[in-house]
């Protein structure tokens, strides 16, 4: 605690007030603001994920920073992320996703860097992205390498 805090004096109640608003807001923005006194370890693993990234939104970041937040998600709740995280590109925060899900990729990029074996093999918008041939050989498994896993791409979306 400050010592504001420690005293219980106004502007401590003023911050634990705006803090506790935020919080609110943006559990409703995720849909769990009825789970809003849920232990966070009860919620299915979607919303466990979408919970941390609202909770990373609550820090009013510029740019917020996310590494494989699809990995574990079933169809579903990778559209709900996707969607989430279109949400917080359209209030004007900038995300930077290491991802991948090429369907979430896809959804919320406005410019993808493609990586193969730590070598960037592509760079542009999604369209040009899903027509690189080395981008489908990559994922298709041609050239020598077919049993290391597939390429991260790596969207870098503009701030409105």
């Amino acid at each position: 605690f400050s010592v504001a805090g420690l005293f219980g004096l106004p502007s401590w109640r003023r911050a634990e007030r705006a803090a506790i608003d935020k919080s609110a807001g943006w559990l409703e923005r995720i849909g769990l603001l009825d789970r809003a006194d849920d232990p966070a370890g009860a919620l299915p693993y979607g919303d466990q994920r979408r919970l941390e990234i609202a909770r990373a939104m609550c820090t009013d970041p510029v740019l917020l920073c996310l590494d494989e937040p699809a990995a574990g998600l079933n169809p579903r709740e990778s559209d709900a992320l996707a969607g989430l995280l279109k949400t917080i590109q359209d209030d004007g925060c900038s995300v930077l996703l290491i991802e991948h899900d090429m369907g979430v990729v896809m959804r919320i990029s406005d410019h993808i860097v493609v990586l193969d074996h730590g070598k960037r093999i592509s760079d542009g918008t999604p369209d040009h992205v899903r027509a690189d041939p080395a981008v489908i050989a990559a994922y298709l498994g041609e050239g020598d390498d077919d049993d290391i896993d597939a390429p991260v791409a790596v969207p870098v979306a503009a701030t409105p």
